[in-house]
């Protein structure tokens, strides 16, 4: 351990490795530092799923160099490797609780590019370890980030019983980011609700929409639960999500319902559950300036709910090449620009093109709607499929496009449901999540 570090990692998930791969290639000495006794071990639910590669998200392009083994940012400059499994998934299939669906490519809307990569989180946290191990990176797993103090020009991290000192700190440590509150952004963030998932691999779970993503809706006597179906990279294991904002509702009685007493019971005839996940997530409205008294945010940290994978990748990426560039700067006496550079991508990619309003109208749809038959009789509107993605904002826009053109046919049919959905036109989904979960 250094008496002093250039810059200290907080969170060694995908953001945070990334953060320290960019300091470490610019020569940079680094210290990670995580709660998890290992860092490349999932505890926490997580969908792994790649998305979209078929189009930009969050300002830039994704592939898989299947050949070469890693996974590639083309327009910066970035590849990732990669070894393990990857199943290309083109079809997003999202069902209503009467089993109505919605359709995101497949059929003659395949695109040339899949809409996710299915893979295996843990293979890449340990090939993004495998490759940051050198002289220049200190790794300190089980090492809980606890407070932080402002000596001077350096930043005095106290995490399990060490402390650590850096010029700078990257504040990668996710959803309910410690570091993020102990800078004093959350008083100014709206608080809007907190999400509760559990997760499961399963065996035998065999449903007729095939190898593609499937989503639905189930009502509770509590509140909706949102499910997320999606094939593992190898084998024929799926990855088995419920998701909901209701405190009140118990997910392992959700899960059941879901497998035994809703429209996705038949596929699960034959399914056994297997390894577990859980996690509890803060939603906040994002954080607009992401670097405050030499910390810079970076992943879900400073994100409404999540930045998905790539999101994370690549913001973690350009954070570190901004810390490499401000202690470049400071080196040699000139001008500061390489944070604001960070701040202002942050801001006009983030904030301004991927609006967290859009992002939170996916989970609107059961609080608009909140009656089945209602969903189900919306759902059965939008038969013909949606170009193809599994991007939530472009998912939002093609949704909102599609609606537009059926208003005078909802009218004639169902004058209440039009009712409906003027009723909520002039609430943020934010406000319309808030407003009308249940409390605990």
């Amino acid at each position: 351990m250094r008496e002093k570090y250039d810059v200290i990692v907080v969170g060694g998930g995908p953001a945070g490795l990334l953060s320290a791969k960019a300091l470490c290639d610019n020569g940079l000495t680094v210290a990670v530092i995580d709660r998890k006794t290992k860092l490349n071990i999932l505890g926490r639910t997580c969908g792994q799923s790649l998305l979209p590669p078929n189009e930009y998200f969050f300002g830039n392009l994704f592939h898989y160099n299947e050949a070469g083994q890693k996974l590639c940012f083309p327009d910066v400059g970035l590849s990732v490797p990669y070894t393990g499994a990857v199943k290309n998934l083109y079809t997003w299939n999202m069902f209503s609780p009467g089993m109505k669906k919605m359709q995101f490519g497949g059929g003659e809307s395949v695109g040339p590019a899949p809409i996710a990569l299915s893979y295996d989180k843990e293979v890449m946290l340990k090939c993004m370890l495998d490759e940051i191990k050198s002289d220049q990176v200190d790794i300190f797993p089980d090492t809980e980030f606890t407070d932080m103090v402002f000596q001077g020009d350096c930043v005095m991290v106290q995490a399990g019983d060490q402390s650590f000192c850096g010029s700078y700190v990257v504040a990668a440590d996710g959803t309910n980011s410690r570091v993020v509150e102990k800078l004093g952004y959350n008083t100014n963030r709206r608080r809007i609700a907190n999400l509760y998932v559990k997760s499961c691999f399963v065996k035998g779970f065999n449903p007729s929409a095939g190898d593609s993503i499937i989503t639905g809706i189930h009502f509770l006597e509590n509140g909706p639960v949102y499910v997320f179906l999606l094939p593992r990279p190898e084998g024929g294991d799926w990855n088995f999500l419920v998701l909901t904002f209701e405190p009140s509702i118990d997910l392992d009685s959700a899960m059941v319902t879901v497998m035994k007493d809703s429209g996705f019971a038949p596929w699960f005839k034959e399914a056994e559950t297997g390894r577990e996940f859980a996690a509890v997530e803060t939603i906040y409205s994002p954080v607009v300036k992401p670097f405050r008294n030499n910390v810079m945010i970076t992943g879900d940290a400073g994100s409404c709910q999540e930045l998905e994978c790539l999101g994370a990748m690549i913001s973690g990426w350009k954070a570190g090449l901004a810390m490499a560039g401000a202690l470049k700067e400071q080196q040699l006496s000139m001008a500061p620009r390489a944070i604001s550079g960070y701040e202002d991508w942050w801001l006009n990619t983030y904030i301004k093109q991927y609006d967290y309003q859009d992002y939170l109208s996916v989970f609107g749809i059961a609080y608009v709607f909140s009656k089945a038959e209602v969903v189900d009789y919306m759902f059965g509107l939008m038969a013909e499929p949606f170009p193809p993605t599994f991007n939530p904002y472009t998912a939002v826009k093609l949704l909102a496009q599609r609606m537009q053109g059926l208003f005078p046919k909802i009218m004639s049919e169902r004058p209440d449901v039009l009712q409906l959905l003027a009723g909520n036109m002039s609430f943020f989904p934010s406000d319309l999540l808030s407003q009308t979960i249940k409390s605990a």
